[in-house]
Parts: structure tokens; sequence; C-alpha cells
């Protein structure tokens, strides 16, 4: 009886998000001509007052939220669940799903949240191979939403001597990027003028549900349309170059977002929140403007706003070698990556108030990294055969992007070493920690005693037998940027547990259960950015376990 109410709950969820995709309109606002590091009084689009501190939420609430792993392989799904707990304000969010390989940019889109509001879509496989992301959701999503469609990822940004199957499959496996860009308040503030003798917000009417469904107002959205110069010019501006004059204020957080991971032909399901990063903590959780147009128009003053290498055009930011001491990798101006309006904000966009210390997109990627940075990971294992019973371990690095990335020019087709990294003060990969398999980055785990260290679960524990495949891989290495550690997996080419194949690893341990401790020291110590748990299924559940980790 209870797996029959299961089932059918779970069908009920899927049907619900019904077949709406999105538009090909595009619109936002920001500034090239905005300098990040002069006054908000000289009208950038700073909070002086804005937190100074990252912070873990633990209440799962933030600016800064990263699901650390979808999928669409087999006959999984991802469900997706976004919230606005802010019951004043609406906000405008940075929604980006990046690869599984090398944390290439293969979805993104602008989500219009009014206050309470929560969006839901579904992430699938399609007929043509691609992860496809649809919802019947009413929110405004900027492009907008079409009711009837169903919109493939894109494969523009993935390695092209790939065929269009593994160009497919790189679609399949990822990691999500949620950021809260702005804020949409109600009325007319000190720091929020709109047009003369209006008292309520027009963009704040626009995205306000009437009757469970957002107007979406295009005269309201139009504006977005066109950069902001800055902030505030003066205390009666109203002008459309404005931040306030579009209807957008300082983001203060307050998202939470929870996913789902379901097997549509077996019903085993997977679910999780994701982690929140805040600016601040407390009643402090505020942050810069960092809202940027939906479009594909040229981003220039790219380097004030991402620590990504492929974007960076400053040839003294970026190595091809070893960051501590290696040459330039392109030429000033001429990045790896034009970057587009689309690319902004990412996780190194400053979000801290401007202070030396943080100011500048390497500073925060930094500190993000420091947040996040484990030194071991620990976790159970399941894979007792009378049972069915298999484990995958997911390992997402979503801040390793902004230290080294994969330029797939350097690559012949497949073979080449396309590494280059942008120069951190505290670096945490740089060539003696990273290497190249088969087109993506990897990172080594902590090898001898510090490496695997694995207990049954009668207390009998070893730190040596182990069998790591594929291949002659005498050490865990985490190849992709979401990698998946199949326990007990033999040497198959798909994981047990999520029928995970892109950026995979087996580990054969000696019992069927237990637990498990990884080393992650990394560089100097300072530990390796990583987020994921144990995916456990057998023929009778599904369950998620978030990692445990040392710091």
């Amino acid at each position: 009886m209870k797996k029959s109410i299961l089932s059918a709950s779970i069908a009920a969820m899927i049907g619900s998000l019904g077949f709406a995709g999105l538009a090909n309109a595009a619109v936002g606002v920001y500034s090239d001509a905005v300098d990040p590091n002069s006054a908000v009084a000289a009208g950038n689009l700073a909070n002086a007052t804005a937190a100074t501190t990252l912070a873990i939420n633990e209440a799962g609430l933030g600016n800064i939220l990263v699901v650390p792993y979808f999928t669409t392989q087999g006959t999984n799904a991802t469900l997706l669940n976004i919230t606005n707990t802010d019951a004043a304000n609406g906000k405008a969010v940075k929604v980006r799903f990046r690869g599984a390989s090398n944390s290439d940019d293969i979805f993104d889109f602008t989500l219009m949240l009014s206050p309470g509001d929560v969006w839901a879509a579904k992430i699938s496989q399609g007929a043509d191979g691609r992860s496809q992301i649809e919802t019947a959701d009413k929110t405004c999503t900027l492009p907008s939403i079409v009711a009837t469609q169903k919109n493939s990822f894109p494969t523009g940004r993935l390695n092209s001597a790939l065929t269009a199957e593994q160009k497919a499959n790189e679609t399949r496996e990822g990691y999500i990027e949620i950021l809260n860009m702005a804020d949409v308040p109600k009325a007319v503030q000190t720091n929020q003028v709109v047009a003369s003798g209006v008292t309520t917000n027009p963009l704040y009417t626009a995205i306000k549900h009437v009757g469970g469904v957002a107007p979406c107002t295009s005269a309201a959205l139009s504006p977005l349309l066109t950069a902001a110069t800055n902030y505030v010019a003066a205390a009666a501006d109203t002008s459309a170059a404005t931040i306030q004059g579009k209807g957008m204020a300082f983001p203060t957080g307050k998202l939470m977002a929870n996913w789902t991971i379901i097997d549509t032909v077996k019903t085993a399901t997977f679910s999780g929140a994701a982690t929140a990063v805040a600016a601040g903590s407390g009643t402090a959780i505020n942050a810069n403007v960092v809202f940027f147009p939906q479009s594909d128009a040229s981003a220039g003053n790219v380097d004030a706003w991402s620590a990504d290498p492929l974007l960076q055009t400053t040839a003294g930011n970026i190595s091809r070698t070893n960051p501590a001491t290696g040459t330039a990798a392109t030429g000033s101006g001429t990045p790896f990556i034009s970057a587009s309006y689309y690319d902004l904000p990412d996780l190194s966009t400053p979000y801290l108030a401007l202070t030396t210390a943080t100011n500048t997109p390497f500073a925060h990627a930094e500190a993000l990294t420091a947040k996040l940075a484990a030194k071991s990971v620990i976790n159970e294992y399941l894979t007792t055969t009378s049972i069915g019973a298999t484990t995958d371990w997911v390992f997402s690095m979503p801040t390793r992007r902004y230290n080294v990335a994969m330029n797939y020019a350097y690559t012949s087709p497949l073979g080449g070493d396309g590494r280059v990294y942008s120069l951190w003060t505290n670096n945490y990969f740089d060539n003696t920690n990273t290497s190249v398999s088969s087109g993506k980055i990897c990172v080594k785990a902590d090898t001898g005693t510090a490496g695997v260290n694995q207990w049954d679960r009668e207390e009998t524990t070893t730190s040596s037998g182990f069998v790591i495949s594929p291949g002659t891989v005498t050490s865990v290495v985490f190849c992709g940027e979401t990698s998946v550690l199949a326990i007990n997996n033999g040497t198959n080419t798909s994981s047990g547990s999520l029928s995970a194949s892109l950026a995979l690893q087996n580990l054969n341990v000696s019992s069927n259960e237990g637990w498990i401790s990884l080393g992650t020291s990394g560089l100097a110590n300072r530990g390796l950015p990583v987020l994921g748990g144990a995916f456990a299924k057998s023929s009778a559940f599904g369950a998620m376990w978030p990692h445990r980790y040392t710091r």
C-alpha cells in the first residue's frame, strides 16, 4: 500500500510540471562603465553597507545556492524547486546549469521571483539525447516562458571536437548555480526611485502573482533591456539608466532550493537541499547588486566581474603552466572566450563591500572556496548484494572553474593539455595537483595512508588493498568538476545508483557495507572545495546521505 501511494505521488509531481519552456527574448541590466573600486557616491552598483564576509548558512537560506548534482542519464530526471522566503521583496535570480566535465555553461536564464514565490521545473533527457528543461510555473523568466515548449540544453560552449552524441552526453550531468542578483521591492523608498507620482514599483507589480499568475508586463520589464550606468545618481533620479529606476535594489538573499533525482522507471528517488552561502550572517545578509542582462551582447570590463580564466582579458591574471611561476596564457585583451552578458554573474562576482580584500573576483572566489574547502570527506556506503544495493559518491567542486579551467583550443582534439589558471593569492589548484585525462581536468585526492581509509560495520579497518578503475589509476582522482565515485561497481562504465558515466571512477573495497574517509587535503593543506553526498539505492529504497567533512 505504501509503495502505491509513493508511486502515485511521484507520478502526480512529474505530471504537474507540464511542458512550458523559455522563449528567445533577453532582458537585464548592468554597466560596462561601472568602476567596482569607486565609492557608491560616485555612482557604482556596490553597497557601502554590504556584509564583508561570506558564510555557509546551515539553515539553508542565502544569496548564493549550489545544487551539487543534477542528472538525466538513463531513466533519471531531476526536479528543481527554488523558493523566495522573503515575504516583502521580489528577487532577480540567475540560474545556471554547468556541465560535469569542466564546468561549461550548458544552460542559463534569469528568474524573477515574487515575494513568497516557489518556482519548479523538471530536467529530463530529450529525444535528441540532450538534457531539456520544462515547467508549467507562472513565474516570470527572462527569456519569457512559452507554455508549449521544451528547451534542449545548447552545446555551443562544449569541445568542438566531440561528436554530437558526446556533446549530448556532456549536457546530462552537472551542477547548478543560483544567485540572487538584486531585490525587487514593492514601494518607493529612499534608494528606490521610480517614475514621478508612482508609489508602487512597476517591476514589482509585473512579477507579483495575481490569481496565481504573474502578469510579466512587458512595459515594466522592457527597461531591463538596457544596462544601468549606476545605482543612484541623485536622490530624485527617475532615470531608467539607474538600478533603482529600473525597479531593483541590493540583494538580501533569503533564497532556498531543493532538488530531487528520480528514476522515472523504477520510481527510486534521491533528494536534498542546495548549499546556501550568505553574504554575512544573522540580520546582516546584504550584498552588492550583481545583475547583468540575459543577453548575448558583449560584456565589457569582464575582468572586474569574473575570475574565470577563460574570460579574463588581462594576461597577468592567468597562466598556462604553474600558477606560481608560469607565463601568461594569452595576450592582453584577447580572452579565450569572449564574455557575453549571460556569462555573468558567476560564483566569483564580488558580492561583498568594496574593501581592498574583497573587491576583486579573485578575492571573492578564494573567500568562497575557503568556506567550502574540506581536508577529508567522510560518508557511508552500502553495496549488499542480497538486497541489490549500490552506492555512488558525488564530488562537486563548484569554485574550481575560477582557479583552473579547460581551454578547448589547446586540445588536439581531445588529448591536449588545455589547463589555464587564474592567479589567486592562495591557489587551490595548480599543475602539481591537477592533470588532464580525456579532455577533463582531474584533481588528485590524498595518497597512501592519508588517502582512502575504510571501515566495515564491525570495526575492521584498512587503508590498503583497494582497486581503483578505470585503467591503471592507483589513487582516487576526481576527473571532472562533478565526479562520481562508484563503490564496489567493478569495472562498469555506468554507475549503479545514478547511471553516471561522464566523470566516473570505480572504487572497489573489501566490505559490502561500512564507511570511508577520503583525504582531500589539497595544496598546502588548504583542502578542496567539495560538495556532495552518498547516493545509496536498493530494490526497496533510495537514500542520499550528505558528506561529512573535516576542515
